[in-house]
């Protein structure tokens, strides 16, 4: 039996070092499986915190009925998602400035927002109430995967929201 042994040790090597991949390949797959499941169930996703319109203008004015709400006069934004937002670099951009008149660029940055946390920006409330504005946030999830949330915002009311 030994002598056996000794003769296909070299095939017998083999086959074990096969085998060994081929677990390692398996574990390496369901690592990777684990990680995406684990990245659905904590995605970030960053918003600016809203309320309903006030009076006749959330009948006139449908499908729009939300405006960009405030705490002690200042935009709020929120981190609405399910697991913490990283390095967050968000910015107000004024978009239909007067051709020769200044146009307003805020950016700020957080480097963490957990989920339903709000952060009271630099941003006045009052500012967005009769210009148009682009909201965009760049993000990170734990897993170091890239979020980014676009919102406009045409005086002081939310029309559109993309998050990717």
């Amino acid at each position: 039996m030994m002598e056996c042994l000794n003769h296909f040790a070299p095939a017998i090597q083999a086959l074990t070092a096969f085998f060994i991949l081929c677990l390692t390949l398996v574990l390496v797959f369901l690592t990777n499986r684990y990680v995406q499941v684990s990245e659905a169930l904590q995605k970030p996703c960053i918003a600016l915190a809203s309320g309903p319109l006030g009076g006749d203008g959330a009948v006139l004015e449908t499908p729009f009925v939300t405006e960009v709400s405030q705490q002690e006069g200042r935009v709020v934004i929120r981190n609405v998602g399910t697991g913490p937002a990283i390095n967050l670099r968000f910015g107000f951009r004024h978009t239909n400035a007067e051709p020769g008149a200044p146009v307003i660029h805020i950016t700020e940055f957080v480097d963490y927002v957990q989920p339903g946390q709000q952060w009271r920006t630099q941003v006045a409330r009052q500012s967005l109430s009769t210009r148009h504005f682009d909201f965009e946030a760049d993000y990170e999830s734990l897993s170091g995967k890239k979020h980014k949330t676009k919102i406009f915002i045409e005086d002081g009311r939310i029309k559109s929201f993309d998050f990717k």
